[in-house]
């Protein structure tokens, strides 16, 4: 079991790496389709960082950062998979590779967390269904 503290951190970890890797990615982007809806989720994902963030401190804790080898790894991957193709379909393949794996980790911190403070997990719930929402939006550009 975890405990709030350690599931918002797992959020802040999550908006973190989705935060970094679409700043990442934006510079890459030429469809301006594309770079709005990743502006706009790059918003999100820092409105949901502001808000773990905001709740830990609250607690007088700290959020922890993303794994430094998972965001190199995820920035080397990243790079070089759209060196040979910067096409939106190819932008939009990672992302949704990116959500994801957030997916799939947040839904196991959440699986995992001992349902202690119901607004924690409001805000793990609500990522979620963002990252889904980000995944939805990027299949258009497939």
């Amino acid at each position: 079991m975890i405990n709030d503290v350690d599931l918002l951190r797992d959020i802040c970890e999550n908006a973190e790496m989705g935060r970094d890797g679409i700043m990442h990615i934006l510079k890459q982007t030429e469809d301006s389709n594309l770079s709005q809806v990743l502006t706009r989720q790059l918003s999100e994902y820092q409105k949901t960082y502001d808000t773990a963030d905001k709740m830990l401190h609250e607690r007088n804790q700290e959020p922890t950062s993303a794994n430094p080898m998972a965001k190199m790894m995820s920035y080397v991957s990243s790079s070089a998979k759209t060196m040979m193709d910067n096409s939106a379909s190819k932008i939009a393949e990672l992302m949704i590779q990116g959500s994801t794996m957030g997916i799939t980790n947040m839904t196991k911190s959440l699986h995992d967390y001992d349902d202690s403070d119901q607004d924690v997990k409001k805000l793990a719930e609500k990522h979620i269904k963002t990252e889904q929402a980000n995944v939805d939006e990027m299949k258009k550009f497939l």
